[in-house]
């Protein structure tokens, strides 16, 4: 476990990612590992269907035992994606050997489920440009070009650049491999962090979170499930006969479009609820200081004399009997003379 979990340790975000990450040789070196799954992935799912081009035929007639063994090689790659990335995780000291068994609490099910419906929904995509092509049909043209801007200039590209610049400077520093989207290796750090990275030392919140990124990316793979769903789906009325296949993939899809857009609703609604929570510790806290500085003034002014607003007060003002230092007073002094004289 890390060193900076421990409780009142204030730490900037860089030194905790470079603590974090020593035993892989740093944060470059960690993020460096994370690019290169990233990209390998997408090298494999491109040359798996070319291996198994007969698979994807438009008339497929494949015995069984060749389906099987082409399921059993796509299942493969999954798992073996899904344990490349725990054990990124692993060397982070975030997860030991043989506690595998942790999956099964709820807070890794969402991750894993995610990550598993993507690489698969990834993979289904790319074999449909094959179909699609033996098939004849121009709708292959359609779903290469979603898969280059969505997935290459967006996701590849784009997303890589920002998490090598976190963002441009505007996420937490050494914090930009969150745009990778590897969702179990997120997790695992951010259930580790010993304090909140998007915490702003201002009233208003960042313009630009952790949770606030990491959703946009999830839009933008959203926006390439509706494009590849709705071309599919063009191809599967247009067929002659249903494709098990492509219809596998819209199912797929569709499946992944949903997760990700409940994913994104449940973070927007915990991160508007958690902005109103702290407006309303700002507004309590501003209200009893606001308090306590109008009983300052208040016991300030009945110390003070009156003070004469206008100078015209001074002749309306009722004058109090000013007593001499000592003696009678003057009437009392004048009865006295009285008393004596009638004696006499």
């Amino acid at each position: 476990m890390c060193a900076w979990t421990g409780p009142g340790r204030e730490v900037s975000s860089k030194a905790f990612m470079d603590e974090l990450c020593s035993d892989v040789g740093g944060y470059r070196a960690f993020l460096r590992r994370l690019a290169l799954q990233y990209f390998g992935w997408w090298v494999a799912i491109a040359g798996v269907p070319a291996v198994f081009l007969d698979h994807h035929r438009c008339e497929s007639s494949m015995p069984y035992l060749a389906w099987c063994l082409y399921g059993g090689t796509v299942l493969a790659m999954l798992v073996m994606a899904v344990l490349m990335e725990l054990t990124i995780v692993q060397r982070l000291g975030l997860l030991k050997a043989g506690e595998l068994h942790v999956l099964q609490e709820r807070r890794w099910r969402r991750p894993l489920a995610s990550t598993v419906l993507w690489k698969l929904d990834s993979y289904t995509d790319m074999a449909f440009v094959f179909i699609a092509r033996d098939c004849g049909s121009s709708l292959w043209w359609a779903s290469l070009a979603s898969i280059i801007f969505c997935t290459v200039f967006c996701q590849m590209l784009f997303n890589t650049c920002f998490a090598c610049s976190d963002c441009d400077g505007e996420l937490p520093e050494s914090f930009g491999f969150v745009l990778l989207d590897f969702k179990l290796v997120n997790t695992a750090v951010r259930s580790v962090l010993p304090f909140d990275p998007d915490a702003s030392d201002l009233p208003v919140a960042k313009p630009v979170t952790l949770k606030s990124s990491a959703n946009l990316v999830g839009l933008e793979k959203v926006v390439g499930d509706v494009a590849q769903v709705c071309i599919q789906s063009l191809f599967l009325m247009s067929a002659s006969a249903p494709h098990g296949f492509v219809i596998f993939s819209v199912i797929v899809g569709a499946l992944n479009g949903c997760l990700s857009i409940a994913l994104i609703a449940q973070d927007a609604l915990q991160e508007e609820s958690a902005v109103q929570d702290r407006e309303l510790e700002q507004g309590t806290v501003l209200a009893a200081l606001a308090g306590e500085v109008k009983l300052v003034e208040e016991g300030t002014s009945s110390e003070m004399p009156p003070v004469l607003r206008d100078p015209g007060d001074r002749k309306r003002a009722p004058l109090a009997p000013v007593s001499p230092p000592g003696g009678p007073s003057p009437e009392r002094l004048g009865r006295s003379m009285n008393d004596d004289m009638a004696m006499l």
